[in-house]
């Protein structure tokens, strides 16, 4: 009798279930790959394991000479909803028009061999953009470093930190920051009415292609689930060239997106702002390891950026030590530029700070000798920010005794204060500890004297709080943050 009903509940759902499939929107995840063997299971397994069930899989081998093809083929023959193709080597830009071509899909989203998608990213997206009726679906991607799954960057952690449903460009132009063609979804009818289309030269022509859909979308939404694992491959075109041509490729895709923001100014002025901060950066750290070449490029381009940033904000939130560097690049002097980065100059940490007229400033090399104003080696302040954080613990009777990391990052202590506050009545008691030490690329180390402290809480071994709350205070600085108490 169990048997029975078994059989007839599966009767009954299954079809359901199947009917609901059926009604919702097809889906074409494209996949372009050249020689992408290593990763290109593990890749098609993610899109087709979706908790999203209706998708077709369009693989486009863009002539692979390892046995790619052939993974993308045993995956067809798996399951029908893969579909290959297969070209001559043309870049990924073709491979990803060839593909969009022959998709039979109501939305397109892309993925790349080497990454691959979330279980359940792709649903939540979906799901919300059948209610909205957006044109583009946003979401966060997370890194992987060999089998290591980190964090995305902050300003991506910090965008999706704030989901949105059908928003414009204009209400939420920090959208820009995730600027990579994966980890979107877009409407297929918005796709082809804009003539979105890859160029066949592809570092960083990514942006240009989000930047415009953007730009043109009647509604975006920003998801808050996590839909794509992004690889970390230091050999790839996007993340490990240190060449000129590498930079005036970078700078072209960026004046390229800076012009299709034109219309809308003050999302160009805050793009450029988000270039300043996130990715010239990323460039200008290359410089450690990098020729004159290279270096004139950035001398060439990267003063124009700064241009077009919006000069008040550009103060406040480009960290001191690019801005100097930017301004340097305006002089043009390339010996200044090249002391400035063996001297660390790029790592403000390492650099004593203190009180001048125009405000905190970093004693950067160069500093009242090299052509930049002073103002330029001020401090954000969120390069001042307090940083707490409880290192270790341990018991001590019917104590619990925590080791206190707390400190302003880039700031001398002279006579620093901390208080604890926690949930509950605890008395505690605060202690010199271990100062924190910062090292850098090269090896060398500042510690920051007074920023280590013991902080016993009385009585507390047995019902120890999750956090407590950290204040610092150190002559005009204050600054209160919470730090978790690891178990």
């Amino acid at each position: 009798m169990a048997r029975l009903r078994r059989r007839l509940r599966r009767a009954v759902t299954m079809p359901l279930d199947r009917w609901r499939q059926r009604s919702r929107p097809l889906l074409t995840i494209v996949v372009p790959v050249y020689n992408g063997e290593a990763y290109l299971d593990e890749c098609l397994i993610s899109a087709r394991k979706q908790d999203y069930r209706r998708v077709e899989i369009v693989v486009i081998d863009d002539g692979s000479t390892d046995g790619s093809l052939a993974v993308a083929h045993r995956h067809a023959k798996a399951d029908a909803r893969v579909t290959v193709l297969s070209q001559a080597n043309a870049g990924v830009g073709e491979a990803r028009r060839a593909a969009v071509a022959v998709a039979t899909g109501e939305f397109l989203t892309f993925l790349d061999a080497d990454d691959s998608l979330t279980r359940g990213g792709l649903r939540a997206a979906m799901d919300v953009l059948e209610v909205t009726g957006s044109d583009v679906s946003v979401m966060p991607y997370q890194r992987q470093e060999g089998t290591a799954i980190r964090p995305p960057a902050p300003w991506i952690r910090n965008l999706h930190a704030h989901p949105a449903r059908h928003t414009t460009l204009v209400e939420r132009p920090d959208v820009l920051v995730n600027a990579v063609a994966c980890a979107k979804i877009f409407r297929r009818t918005f796709w082809d009415a804009t003539q979105l289309s890859f160029p066949t030269v592809l570092l960083a022509g990514d942006q240009i292609v989000t930047a415009t859909a953007y730009r043109d979308a009647h509604g975006i939404d920003i998801s808050g689930v996590m839909g794509y694992t992004w690889r970390r491959q230091e050999s790839s075109i996007s993340q490990g060239q240190v060449t000129a041509e590498a930079v005036h490729a970078r700078q072209d895709a960026i004046d390229a997106v800076l012009e299709v923001l034109a219309p809308l100014p003050d999302v160009r002025a805050e793009r450029a702002l988000q270039y300043l901060r996130y990715n010239i950066p990323n460039s200008v750290l290359k410089l450690e390891r990098a020729d004159d070449t290279y270096l004139d490029a950035l001398v060439a381009r990267v003063p124009r950026i700064v241009e077009a940033a919006p000069a008040d904000r550009y103060a406040r939130e480009v960290p001191a030590q690019y801005r100097v560097l930017y301004a340097l690049f305006a002089t043009g002097d390339r010996e200044a530029i090249w002391r400035y980065v063996r001297a660390e100059g790029m790592q403000s940490e390492m650099h004593p700070s203190g009180f001048e007229p125009s405000g905190l400033t970093s004693y950067l090399p160069g500093w009242q000798s090299d052509p930049v104003p002073p103002e330029a080696y001020v401090l954000t302040a969120e390069q001042t920010a307090l940083k707490a954080t409880v290192r270790a613990i341990h018991h001590d009777g019917a104590n619990l005794v925590l080791d206190v990391a707390a400190w302003f990052p880039n700031v001398d202590p002279s006579e620093p204060s901390l208080t604890i506050k926690t949930d509950g009545d605890l008395v505690d008691v605060v202690q010199w500890g271990e100062p924190v030490v910062f090292t850098s690329r090269t090896g060398s180390e500042r510690a920051y004297p007074g920023s280590g402290w013991i902080v016993t809480l009385r009585g507390a071994a047995r019902r120890a709080p999750r956090a407590i709350t950290v204040t610092l205070q150190d002559g005009p600085l204050e600054g209160t943050a919470t730090a978790k108490i690891p178990m």
